[in-house]
């Protein structure tokens, strides 16, 4: 019987598992590191389970030592945890969430009175899968009331600095990346922008509209970019320094 190796370690310290992606190749030596959206731990293929567990020991120990140095290091990757009765700012606006057991077989979301994101959890899921739906309905139903209006932000930011041609708009639910464009003018935004500030969202949908123009990242492209919003490398430091913010 092969080894079964773990997806995910639970760290005391935090009180919560965070996925680790491990990677068997060949190689001597053992090597931790931490990813956008795991930890990564690499390791030599041919290991015992004796000299396994001995690796994920020393893996474990790692990532102890770092959490106690930094214990901020591994915030964007935790679960966010949705909790009845609080409050969640997306696109300026705050909204209160308010979540329900249902007999449904399937879960919903609308939205409510006085900016109430409703949600209904099927009472058979346990806390984590809870957890998880909150997070997924939040996100696809606010991507579809905001679409809209981004869509109209895309093309008015458009006419006033690049007058490209633009074939479509879309959200998508993607943690790899803030935007992109296609060469055929199909401009996707990363739809957990909509928790970043309005103008933060704003560089996103320049950065991408100057693609129209430079499809690459040349001077005369950041060029393009620095015309359209001269302060755009505060809103590149903020995505850095705030990307686990932005999860639902």
């Amino acid at each position: 019987m092969g080894i079964i190796l773990p997806d995910k370690l639970y760290i005391p310290s935090i009180n919560a598992s965070v996925p680790v992606k491990i990677t068997r190749e060949r190689r001597r030596s053992l090597r931790a590191s931490v990813g956008k959206s795991s930890l990564l731990f690499r390791m030599p293929t041919a290991l015992s389970k004796d000299q396994f567990d001995e690796a994920w020991h020393w893996f474990t120990q790692w990532v102890l030592q770092l959490t106690e140095k930094k214990p901020s290091i591994l915030n964007h990757l935790m679960p966010k945890i949705y909790k009845n009765g609080e409050f969640i700012n997306i696109r300026g606006i705050i909204y209160k969430i308010n979540i329900q057991k249902s007999s449904l077989k399937t879960s919903k979301a609308y939205l409510g009175s006085n900016q109430t994101i409703e949600l209904k959890i099927s009472q058979s899921a346990n806390p984590v899968d809870s957890a998880k739906i909150a997070g997924d309905l939040i996100l696809r139903f606010m991507s579809k009331l905001n679409l809209s209006e981004i869509q109209h932000r895309v093309y008015e930011l458009n006419n006033i600095h690049f007058k490209a041609k633009i074939k479509d708009i879309k959200l998508s639910n993607t943690n790899s990346r803030w935007g992109s464009c296609s060469k055929s003018g199909v401009i996707r935004l990363a739809s957990r922008l909509m928790l970043a500030p309005n103008e933060v969202m704003d560089y996103v949908i320049i950065h991408e509209l100057a693609h129209l123009i430079e499809f690459n990242h040349s001077t005369n492209f950041w060029k393009l970019v620095a015309e359209a919003m001269p302060d755009y490398k505060e809103k590149e430091k903020w995505l850095k320094i705030n990307n686990y913010q932005c999860n639902f």
